[in-house]
């Protein structure tokens, strides 16, 4: 699809090697720079294992973030595994322990513990 001149790419691109290494001066300043803007930033805590879970999915190639509230209307992330057409991982098929297809609920994760200024990986004081 082209628009004014410049070609739009209709469908997501996702892949596994989306993503890419900024080191900590880039990382801070994109940090700051929100911080400036909007006058807040949280961050939130994951762990490995539910990470892995949802990578572990079959044709999982990547998670994606939404942001999101909390049922006490607090800030948070919801993850869900995204498949190489860029669709999200909610139902998959499976081979159980007698050997006969399944299916699955993809996983679909939050409880994210907050990390407060002072917590994080740079000086938080601007």
């Amino acid at each position: 699809m082209m628009k004014k001149d410049v070609l739009v790419q209709s469908q997501p691109q996702v892949h596994e090697n989306i993503g890419e290494h900024i080191g900590f001066e880039m990382g801070a300043r994109m940090v700051k720079d929100y911080y400036d803007k909007f006058g807040e930033n949280q961050a939130h805590f994951v762990g490995r294992s539910i990470i892995e879970k949802i990578l572990e999915q079959p044709d999982c190639v990547g998670i994606r973030m939404y942001k999101a509230l909390n049922a006490k209307g607090e800030q948070t992330y919801v993850f869900v595994g995204i498949d190489g057409q860029g669709k999200a991982i909610l139902e998959y098929t499976a081979i159980n322990d007698s050997g006969s297809l399944t299916k699955e609920t993809g996983i679909v994760a939050n409880k994210f513990s907050p990390i407060k200024p002072g917590d994080g990986w740079f000086e938080w004081s601007f």
